[in-house]
Formats: C-alpha cells, structure tokens, sequence
C-alpha cells in the first residue's frame, strides 16, 4: 500500500490536535530537521502530555518518525496534509484507485462531491534513493527526508506553472487544476501512453499534434519540456497530451537548446520506428523554433 493509501484510509481517524502536530512538523522542514517535544508544546500549544500522545499515535500512524534528537514529518504525513486541504476546499471527497506508480510520482483517481472525476499526483523524488538507505536502516535519516520533500513540493510547483503556462498558449497538455504542497489536482484525461499505442489513423498528422505543443510551449510559453518521450505523451483515442513537466526550462536556459534536441530526437526516433513517418530532425527543429514555420 502507498503511503498515500495511508493517508487516505488514516483521514477521517486524524484529529485537528494531530494536525496540529503535522503543520508543525511541516513548518520545521526549512528550519529544524528534527522537532523536539518543547518546540512542538510552543508550536502547537498543547499540553506536553498532549503533544507525547499524539507524537506516539502519527507515529504509530507512519506519518512521523522519530531520529536521534527529535522527531520529522515522512511522506505519509505530507500526503495527509494535501489531502486534507484539498478536502477542505471542497475539491475532492473521493479517493479512488492507483492509476500509475512511476519512479518519481504516484497518481490516483479521485471525485468531488458532485461526481466529477480527476486524477491527483504524488511527487515521489527521492523515492529510489529511500528504497536503498532501508537497505541497510530501518529508517530514513531525517535530514534526507526534509531535503526530498521540499524537493518534491518545488517539483510540484514547478509543474503546476509549466502546465498553466503552455495550456494558456494552446498546447495540448492536462488542465491544472490545484495545488496542495507535493500534489497537483488534475483533469482526468481516459486514454493509453504513446508507447503502447499501435496503430494510428493518421500517424504523421499526429507527429505534428505532438510537435505543435512543444512549438507553442517554446514560442509563446518561453518553455522546453526537458524530457519528452512516447512515456510521457497521452492519447486519448483523438489528442494528444504531453504530460510530466516538472524538468522543463525555461528557454533562456543554457541548457534548454540540448533538452529541446534530445525532445525532438526521442520523438522523432519513435515515430519512425513505430510507425514509419520519416520527419528530419532539421524540419522539425525549424518547426517548432519558429512561429511562422510550416510542418
């Protein structure tokens, strides 16, 4: 089970005293890595006795742990706080299935109260590095854990802009729809991965969809994806949307000119593979670089 499952089953046990504890355990990720018992009594303004019992019920909930000087938020306490919040704007009211589980993200079905479905995302980053100091420990260090859930709210941020930046330009790309720390609310888009798609109708006219994203998110968002693949191009049997944004750069960028060649090669190459459309890589850099092209 993901620590966002457990979040989520933990929800409706967790009271407002036991957030209290977590909001401030999350306040001292850019401070103090670990929170000592007297700097939550002042931080919280519960009882010591209060802030010892609800310090041993989140950790028993894994949503905390304890290091050598004191105690530090883990993820499952991080996802309980954005699923509080997104609860408490009236966003999302049902927490449904795991829709994809990625090295640096988990994504899940919700619905709000009026049955409108969206899929939320989890940053993960770090996630790797986690799986192979439990190799060895039975838990994270606490300065590790700090660094990569800040590291994974900033992804998160950084994705929630580049999305609204190229969708309001144009480009194909899943609506944006709220931000809660590491997790971004999204519009649900019902479709496959580009690698698993087959067979297309009209494959090179869809090679021009995909690179009509990327030339309306370089020319007018001022912004290179950074890491485009078949992995990260939705279809939904008639679009196609170019996911996973949080590496993008901003075109100014030293390294935006490599990232926007390595974009198109990856593309390029599979669509000749896969589907035998032939575009020179000349032709479409010239493409998607300039507003008034033709492919």
């Amino acid at each position: 089970m993901s620590t966002a499952e457990v979040a989520a089953n933990c929800l409706r046990r967790l009271e407002e005293r036991d957030f209290r504890i977590l909001y401030a355990l999350e306040g001292a990720l850019n401070s103090i890595q670990q929170a000592k018992v007297e700097y939550l009594e002042k931080s919280t303004r519960l009882h010591r006795d209060e802030v010892i019992f609800r310090l041993e019920r989140l950790q028993k909930n894994k949503m905390i742990s304890k290091g050598e000087s004191g105690y530090y938020l883990v993820s499952t306490g991080l996802d309980a706080i954005a699923l509080k919040a997104f609860v408490k704007r009236g966003l999302i009211s049902v927490f449904g299935g795991n829709v994809g589980v990625g090295k640096e993200a988990d994504i899940f079905d919700v619905a709000d109260d009026r049955g409108n479905s969206y899929v939320i995302k989890f940053y993960r980053l770090g996630r790797t590095s986690f799986r192979e100091v439990k190799k060895k420990r039975q838990i994270i260090p606490a300065e590790e854990s700090a660094n990569w859930l800040k590291a994974c709210v900033n992804a998160a941020t950084k994705e929630m802009w580049a999305m609204r930046k190229v969708r309001a330009v144009g480009g194909v790309v899943p609506e944006a729809i709220a931000r809660e720390r590491h997790a971004i609310l999204m519009q649900k888009i019902d479709g496959v991965l580009l690698n698993k798609v087959m067979v297309l109708d009209n494959p090179k006219l869809a090679l021009k969809s995909i690179l009509d994203t990327i030339k309306l998110a370089y020319v007018k968002a001022g912004i290179v994806n950074g890491d485009l693949s078949e992995y990260n191009i939705l279809h939904d049997g008639e679009r196609f949307y170019v996911i996973d944004w949080p590496q993008s750069v901003l075109v100014s960028s030293p390294d935006s000119g490599r990232l926007l060649i390595r974009d198109l090669r990856n593309v390029l190459r599979f669509f000749s593979k896969r589907f035998n459309v032939y575009y020179t890589f000349e032709k479409a850099y010239d493409y998607v670089t300039r507003l008034d092209s033709e492919f």
